[in-house]
């Protein structure tokens, strides 16, 4: 740990560390995969559907072997207003993902990842702005590191 607030012990960065390399290959693989298929003459509105679907099919799966889909169940049922924060927060993802594939199929992967990550960046940036919070060297590296890779060429 590099002793920020909230850590739970030693593994927490370098796990975190893993995850943030694993999101960065997804990053570059998924929009140049997408913009690959819809080359091929599948719209951004049909890859979204598809996608989702096996999304959603693999989470249903995966909650139900698990045992999470009963209580989750039990928990809509409890509290019938988190069907309508769930509904909300589906409708907001629909239109960004969306939004995303008609970035990558109109202007291609590379300014459809450099688009999020500048939007990533800015969120992360706005989160200091409004939730004041300590900034520790950790933290200017790994913004240092996001910017070198801004101006990377492919």
């Amino acid at each position: 740990s590099f002793g920020t607030e909230g850590t739970d012990g030693p593994g927490n960065s370098t796990f975190g560390i893993f995850i943030l390399i694993i999101s960065l290959l997804c990053d570059a693989l998924v929009p140049n995969i997408q913009k690959r298929i819809m080359t091929d003459g599948l719209s951004a509105a049909a890859l979204m559907v598809n996608t989702n679907a096996v999304g959603f099919s693999v989470l249903l799966l995966v909650m139900t072997l698990s045992g999470m889909l009963t209580a989750t169940v039990a928990a809509a049922i409890e509290r019938p207003e988190l069907l309508i924060y769930l509904f909300s927060v589906g409708i907001c993802l629909g239109m960004a993902v969306l939004a995303y594939t008609r970035l990558i199929q109109s202007s291609g992967p590379v300014i459809a990842v450099a688009t999020a990550t500048l939007r990533k960046v800015v969120t992360v940036l706005l989160s200091y702005v409004l939730f004041p919070k300590p900034l520790l060297p950790i933290h200017a590296f790994s913004g240092l590191l996001v910017l070198a890779g801004g101006f990377m060429r492919e």
